[in-house]
């Protein structure tokens, strides 16, 4: 008796470790994000929401493209545009280049002063870099 109980818990234990393999496996797929609208119909969040995709997913070039098209195809949206490019700076500090990435928090302070999130966290990384560079 006791060992059939061994046997159905064994059991249980490699159905339970299967299921979770099985979840790992698919949110790690390494599928590219895919914006589901057409451009044209797209808010500056849809295209900053998709870069912030694309970057989770580890594609960074991709990215940083989003990024630069918020700030190209909405400056009028200062908040969006504000967060694009903090993110399209942080997107080059985490790949490494940090010249780049310096040059774009500027770009945060100057261009958004009144962007107080931003901001904040621009002049932060600002002087992370500065640190680490000098």
């Amino acid at each position: 008796m006791k060992s059939r109980i061994n046997i159905n818990i064994i059991r249980v234990v490699n159905i339970f470790v299967i299921i979770l393999l099985f979840l790992a496996l698919n949110s790690c797929s390494g599928d590219k994000p895919v914006l589901k609208k057409k451009l044209s119909e797209c808010s500056a969040r849809d295209v900053l929401e998709y870069g912030r995709a694309l970057f989770n997913a580890e594609y960074y070039d991709d990215a940083i493209e989003e990024y630069k098209r918020v700030i190209a195809h909405f400056p009028n949206d200062k908040k969006e545009s504000s967060w694009a490019q903090y993110e399209l700076a942080y997107s080059y500090y985490y790949m490494e280049d940090y010249e780049e990435a310096l040059d774009e928090f500027k770009k945060v302070n100057m261009l958004y002063p009144d962007q107080r999130g931003p901001v904040i966290l621009a002049r932060k990384m600002i002087t992370q870099i500065t640190v680490l560079l000098y």
